[in-house]
């Protein structure tokens, strides 16, 4: 909440904010409250008490009502002060359907090079045209996710993939997602999630859904003919995970990681979901 009242406001753009509890009851409606009455914004709460991240994100579109854009960003980053100028700047230039820019990690304790390398994110030039983006940091134009059932898919509600498989729905349909690597966001990224069995998790999760995700947007691939690549995938990350986890610098978990990416394809086609978020 303080990075939001940092914002700074392009010209003409009338911001407001709004925050879904996801959860039974209202715990955090004080706070809130103690914000909006001190805030330059219009801030609005809602409680949504069915539970998972895409009812939450689906309540918060919802409320946004006749809005032309909404701006995503979780409950664990901070933004930029110039985020919003430069999300708008970029869709402006471009007319875009969205924007998306990069969330950069801020760890609690120094950690080691190859664990910043996982929780490094994909970055592009300016203008880039992407296929998928995350809400972490993300524009959309408003009335593309009104034409949108859902908009977010129920049926990621507790794996996660949500908002990558949306976004892939929009450029998929002709939509334009540009880049801007100068609208920054930050995740803190707690202790715990620096250890070795989140990170072989979360490879899980990530390739797990990703298969469940390619599995609706191409469903005449028979599930089975991924099993050669993931074979092989699983082969080249046992062969090299105990000399990487030795000797291999920042480099030390890529064979880990190519295992548990691989055992997430292998339970997709066992028709195993991750729940990661439940």
């Amino acid at each position: 909440m303080e990075s939001m009242e940092s914002l700074e406001i392009p010209t003409g753009i009338l911001v407001k904010i709004i925050i879904v509890e996801n959860d039974s009851d209202t715990t955090l409606k004080d706070f809130v409250k103690y914000w909006s009455e001190k805030s330059r914004f219009e801030i609005t709460y809602y409680l949504e008490p069915s539970p998972g991240i895409v009812y939450a994100r689906n309540r918060s579109i919802a409320e946004a009502g006749d809005s032309d854009f909404v701006c995503f960003t979780d409950d664990d980053q901070i933004v930029a002060a110039n985020w919003l100028k430069e999300l708008m700047k970029c869709q402006a230039e471009f007319n875009a359907d969205g924007v998306a820019g990069p969330t950069w990690p801020i760890f609690g304790k120094e950690v080691p090079l190859y664990i910043r390398k996982f929780y490094q994110p994909d970055t592009y030039s300016y203008g880039t045209q992407v296929e998928s983006a995350f809400t972490g940091n993300l524009l959309i134009r408003k009335k593309v996710l009104d034409l949108m059932e859902g908009p977010f898919d129920l049926r990621l509600n507790l794996s996660g993939g949500e908002d990558s498989f949306l976004t892939k729905q929009i450029t998929d349909s002709g939509g334009m997602i540009r880049f801007n690597p100068d609208a920054l966001a930050y995740e803190f990224v707690p202790d715990n999630r620096t250890k070795l069995g989140f990170i072989a998790k979360r490879s899980f999760r990530i390739s797990n859904t990703r298969h469940f995700i390619n599995s609706i947007l191409k469903p005449d691939i028979h599930p089975a003919n991924i099993i050669p690549r993931l074979l092989a995938r699983l082969s080249y990350g046992m062969l090299i995970s105990v000399p990487l986890f030795l000797f291999g610098g920042r480099n030390k978990l890529k064979g880990i990681i190519k295992v548990s990416n691989a055992i997430g394809g292998f339970a997709f086609i066992l028709g195993k979901r991750s729940q990661f978020y439940r």
